[in-house]
């Protein structure tokens, strides 16, 4: 077996690429189905937390708040690129150049909670982050951070002022609280709303710069049928 040629052809067997656009409003249920899909996963392998045991503050009031980040223009959804897509986003065959599954959801906000962030947290401008979900068949390879990282920059480029990512985890996922740490956030403050919200510890890090080779890049049109 020749292991150099081997070697060679497995380094030219390219890394997935993503595309991400704005979500609809027809597509509230998929958006939930994204959170739901996470949410059995936790009950399942991470029981030590009761994040998303059920829909906060109850169905129709998580329906309300998740329908109103689309109505906002503020909540996303990843895609993986579908084979022959061009650099453009666009396929030659003319089909839609997105896979037809979502495999990831955030909503970006330039608008600090009142609660969980101070006033004077809140006079430094920055981007804030919500119901960040990757679908678990794509867990594992740095999707995740990249998606991150990415809504940073997005969220910067609306607000060119902004300097710092911004985001508010279940108080009780002691897991997912080491996993920001290790994506460079700094816990700043575990607090308590009057809504009692469970989400309750804030975590910040410095928007960063694009890497030279984004697996993440924005949609260059809008998807047939939209």
């Amino acid at each position: 077996m020749d292991t150099d040629t081997g070697t060679r052809q497995r380094r030219r067997i390219p890394l997935p690429s993503y595309r991400i656009r704005p979500a609809r409003t027809d597509e509230l249920d998929v958006v939930l189905g994204l959170i739901d899909g996470a949410a059995a996963w936790l009950r399942a392998e991470k029981p030590a937390t009761r994040q998303w045991n059920r829909p906060w503050p109850n169905p129709d009031g998580r329906r309300e708040r998740v329908y109103e980040g689309l109505l906002n223009a503020e909540t996303w959804l990843l895609f993986e690129e579908a084979p022959g897509t061009d650099p453009l986003g666009t396929d030659p065959l003319g089909g839609d150049p997105l896979g037809t599954e979502p495999i990831g959801t955030v909503t970006i906000r330039l608008v600090g909670h009142e609660e969980l962030w101070t006033a004077r947290e809140r006079e430094i401008d920055a981007v804030y982050l919500h119901r960040l979900v990757i679908e678990r068949g794509h867990a594992g390879a740095g999707l995740g951070a990249e998606l991150i990282d990415w809504a940073g920059r997005k969220g910067r480029s609306m607000l060119p002022t902004a300097r710092l990512i911004r985001i508010d985890v279940w108080s009780d996922n002691g897991e997912l609280h080491g996993y920001y740490k290790e994506q460079g956030f700094q816990h700043i403050a575990t607090r308590t709303t009057s809504d009692r919200s469970p989400s309750g510890a804030v975590f910040e890090k410095p928007i960063g710069p694009e890497p030279a080779l984004p697996r993440i890049r924005e949609a260059a049109r809008e998807p047939q049928g939209s």
